[in-house]
C-alpha cells in the first residue's frame, strides 16, 4: 500500500511558510494552498511539534508552530518557485505551491478518507471563513462576513467563535472586528479548493439544511398567508386552498434553489 503523501506535504509546506515567517506559522496560512481541513493540518502540525525541531506557542492569542531553524531569520515574501513535495517547477503565474500532479493525488487521497471523516464539513466552512476575513474590507465584523457568508449569522458567529477558541482566529474586541493572518487568498485559489471540497456530501450538509429550513419557512408564510385571504376575503376555499398550495411549492423551489452568494473580490 502507497504511503499517503498529503501529510509530508502539509510539513514541507509550513516549514517553507515559515522560514519567509521569522520560523513561526500558523495553521491557517496553510488553507490557501491545500483544500483540507484546519483539523488535519492541526493533526500533523501538533506531531511535528513532539519532536525537538518544532515548538508550538501562542503567538497574540493565537496557536503557532516555531520552526527552530528559522527562528529569527529574515521575513521575506513567501513565493515559491518549485513545488514544496516535488521541487518540480511550478508555473509563476498560477498561485499554488504544489504541482497539479502532486494536488491530483492529494485529492485523491484526501476523497478515500472523506466517507469516514469529517473533514469536508469542516474544511467548507473553514475556507470561506477564512477566504472572507482576508478579502472584505476591514474591519471585518461578523455582520460582514455572513452577509457574505452560504449560511445564516447564527451559524456564522457560531463557527467564528469556535475558530477562536481553536486558537486560530483572533477577535479584536476594541475594533468589534476579526484580525487577518499575514495570508493571501485569492479568489481562484478559494474556487479551486471549495470546488473540490463540495463534491462530497458532508461539505454540503450545514448548507442544504439551512436552504431546507428556509425553504419551508417561506412556503408556510404563504399558505397561510391564502389562508388568511381565504377568511378575510370569503373566496372559495378549495380555489385558494390549491392556489396557495401551488404558490407555496413555487416559492419552495425558488428559495431552495436560489443562487450562492457571490464572491467579494479583491
Amino acid at each position: 500500500m502507497n504511503q499517503t503523501i498529503w501529510p509530508v506535504v502539509t510539513e514541507n509546506l509550513a516549514e517553507q511558510l515559515s522560514a519567509a515567517q521569522g520560523g513561526v506559522v500558523h495553521s491557517a496560512q496553510l488553507l490557501p494552498y491545500l483544500p483540507v481541513s484546519l483539523g488535519l493540518i492541526e493533526q500533523t502540525l501538533s506531531a511535528l511539534a513532539e519532536s525537538d525541531r518544532v515548538e508550538r506557542q501562542t503567538v497574540n492569542g493565537l496557536n503557532a508552530y516555531l520552526f527552530k531553524e528559522s527562528e529569527n531569520k529574515p521575513p521575506h515574501k513567501f513565493q515559491p518557485l518549485a513545488c514544496v513535495y516535488s521541487n518540480e517547477p511550478l508555473d509563476e503565474l498560477q498561485f499554488n505551491a504544489i504541482t497539479p500532479e502532486v494536488r491530483q493525488q492529494i485529492e485523491a487521497e484526501l476523497a478515500l478518507m472523506a466517507d469516514k471523516d469529517s473533514w469536508p464539513a469542516e474544511a467548507i466552512r473553514e475556507h470561506e471563513l477564512i477566504f472572507l476575513i482576508h478579502n472584505l474590507n476591514t474591519p471585518v465584523s461578523t455582520s460582514s462576513i455572513a452577509g457574505h457568508s452560504q449560511l445564516p449569522f447564527k451559524k456564522v458567529e457560531q463557527h467564528l467563535n469556535d475558530l477562536r477558541q481553536r486558537g486560530c482566529l483572533h477577535f479584536n474586541a476594541e475594533l468589534n472586528a476579526w484580525d487577518a493572518l499575514p495570508l493571501n487568498y485569492p479568489a481562484a485559489a478559494y474556487t479551486r479548493n471549495r470546488d473540490f471540497i463540495r463534491q462530497f456530501p458532508g461539505a454540503v450538509k450545514e448548507e442544504l439544511e439551512v436552504r431546507l429550513i428556509k425553504s419551508l419557512s417561506v412556503a408556510l408564510l404563504v399558505l397561510l398567508a391564502a389562508f388568511v385571504l381565504a377568511i378575510s376575503a370569503k373566496f372559495p376555499f378549495p380555489i385558494v386552498l390549491g392556489a396557495g398550495l401551488i404558490a407555496s411549492g413555487l416559492v419552495f423551489l425558488k428559495v431552495f434553489k436560489s443562487p450562492p452568494k457571490t464572491l467579494p473580490l479583491p
